[in-house]
């Protein structure tokens, strides 16, 4: 066996050495893929109380990093139209003045685990635009997107996530709501990055 060992030392060291740097390598990347998910941001948007107008928007931060939130954009799909408005900030004064969580401003910093309601249904159309009881736009409506945009400081870009909801119109006007997926779409590649980037850009 030792004479075996000594007639092939060259061959065992390669197969060792090669050996050791395999282990090296997948090492490495574990430890990469660990401090990527640690970075990587996880924004929750759900709907709490009822299904309908009434329902209010939670968004949690369920990344390991505090985040800002910069904007919430709504995507109001309507009788084959598309309009995309932010409701960040109140441009006027709340129709409905009965929703406390209604602030001047929905900025504002989560820390990791952190919630913040940001509103009901029918207050966000109203920071919007479209929410007053006889606007066409509500009463038509067939479906909301909601993109929460935030900044962390993980990445010099921004980090956003979005959940859709589908409404079902009723005799006397928006019904329930359903939700298009179980969670929200966590948004990452650039150019959708971009493209919101650019529709902020013309709300300014």
């Amino acid at each position: 066996m030792l004479a075996w060992i000594e007639t092939h030392s060259s061959a065992l060291q390669v197969v060792v050495g090669l050996t050791t740097a395999l282990v090296w390598v997948i090492y490495l990347h574990i430890l990469v893929s660990g401090l990527r998910r640690q970075r990587r941001s996880e924004i929750l948007i759900t709907l709490g109380g009822k299904r309908d107008m009434s329902g209010r928007i939670m968004v949690s931060n369920l990344g390991f990093e505090p985040i800002y939130i910069l904007d919430i954009l709504l995507k109001l799909s309507a009788d084959h139209r598309e309009d995309t408005v932010s409701v960040a900030e109140r441009g006027k004064q709340d129709q409905r003045g009965q929703d406390p969580s209604d602030k001047s401003t929905l900025q504002t910093p989560l820390k990791t685990g952190d919630l913040v309601d940001i509103g009901e249904i029918a207050t966000l159309l109203d920071r919007a635009g479209a929410g007053s009881t006889d606007s066409p736009a509500e009463v038509s409506l067939s479906r909301i997107d909601i993109t929460v945009v935030a900044v962390t400081a993980a990445t010099s870009s921004i980090v956003a996530a979005q959940r859709s909801f589908d409404i079902d119109q009723g005799e006397d006007g928006p019904g329930r709501l359903r939700a298009r997926s179980l969670y929200a779409r966590q948004i990452r590649s650039r150019r959708e990055r971009r493209r919101i980037e650019q529709d902020m850009q013309r709300s300014l």
